[in-house]
């Protein structure tokens, strides 16, 4: 499934996180990934990322994940949100438990 801004802001309004602003931020990956920066309705710092995989979401690809938020964002984004279009291993959950994975 190919990206799509609409289908983000869709899943995440289905799951109550409704963000007032969202802006894209680059990666160094060539990856199917987007990564977005965002203030929810109760002015929280929000990290959002989109994962457009087929297969299974790995504890491999949640560690390539960590790797991928820039340090700066971890001490002012607490809320860190995964939207992923693949089943999750249990592994890869456990990984991310501080995520909310949608």
């Amino acid at each position: 499934m190919e990206y799509s801004y609409k289908n983000l802001v869709e899943k995440l309004k289905n799951a109550s996180v409704i963000c007032k602003s969202l802006e894209e931020v680059e990666l160094n990956t060539k990856k199917k990934i987007k990564a977005f920066l965002g203030v929810n309705l109760k002015n929280e710092y929000c990290f959002v990322v989109y994962v457009a995989k087929k297969s299974r979401f790995l504890l491999k690809d949640a560690k390539m994940l960590e790797e991928l938020v820039p340090k700066e964002i971890n001490f002012r984004y607490k809320k860190k949100i995964a939207v992923l279009n693949s089943p999750v291993c249990s592994k890869a959950k456990e990984y991310l438990k501080e995520w909310r994975i949608l």
